[in-house]
């Protein structure tokens, strides 16, 4: 495994692939899924230029914390439970995955009593798939408006996940319901959704030819 040339040959990628789809790569954020690696790995990996990471479970990421220094940017990109939340606020610079009214309120109330603004997104579960967290579109759209005036949060955007599936079809109509939420809700609100996080390893391509501003990137930077 050469983390540095696995960052090279996919920033290459996606430069190609912007190019190709008439996209700004400045306007792209690798996030690099580190919850298979230590905080070696991460340290690699941002000697090589990456300063977003993504962890999945809290007491993993606060062992990494602790041990890295630098100007990293983290991401929570896992499910995250109510009754955890105080330990996610103001440890991740943006969490992904609030995907209740129940968990964006304590988020909001915590992050008020901490005098922070924690900065969130919405996950969605576009395929309606029982399989996978999130919130449904139109449930989605109601609470974004409801959520966007708190104090003590800054809604940024959207999140979600595509299933696992060879069929291209399947992913673009998921990646493509998420865009067209985006729209609606910036409708809504008269506002700018500035995040749009959505596309792995696998799927990239097809989220960024379907607007994605997040990849959350894994095996491609870490393994092989």
């Amino acid at each position: 495994m050469n983390i540095k040339e696995n960052i090279s040959k996919l920033r290459d990628e996606i430069s190609a692939h912007c190019a190709k789809i008439g996209r700004n790569e400045s306007e792209i954020t690798v996030v690099a899924a580190s919850k298979y690696v230590g905080a070696e790995g991460i340290a690699e990996a941002y000697s090589a230029g990456i300063k977003d990471f993504g962890e999945n479970r809290i007491q993993d990421a606060e062992e990494k914390m602790a041990r890295l220094e630098g100007d990293i940017t983290w991401h929570m990109i896992g499910h995250l439970q109510s009754n955890k939340a105080a330990k996610a606020v103001g440890a991740f610079d943006l969490i992904h995955s609030v995907d209740s009214e129940k968990l964006a309120m304590r988020i909001d109330r915590l992050a008020g009593e901490r005098g922070i603004v924690q900065s969130i997104l919405l996950e969605v579960n576009v395929a309606d798939e029982d399989s996978k967290y999130g919130l449904t579109p139109p449930r989605a759209r109601e609470l974004f408006a409801k959520v966007f005036p708190l104090e003590n949060i800054n809604l940024l955007g959207l999140m979600t996940m595509a299933p696992l599936t060879d069929d291209e079809s399947l992913i673009r109509g998921t990646f493509r319901g998420l865009r067209e939420l985006q729209d609606h809700i910036q409708s809504d609100l008269g506002i700018i959704i500035p995040i749009v996080s959505m596309g792995m390893t696998n799927d990239w391509r097809i989220a960024l030819e379907e607007g994605a501003t997040h990849l959350r990137i894994g095996s491609a930077i870490f393994r092989g």
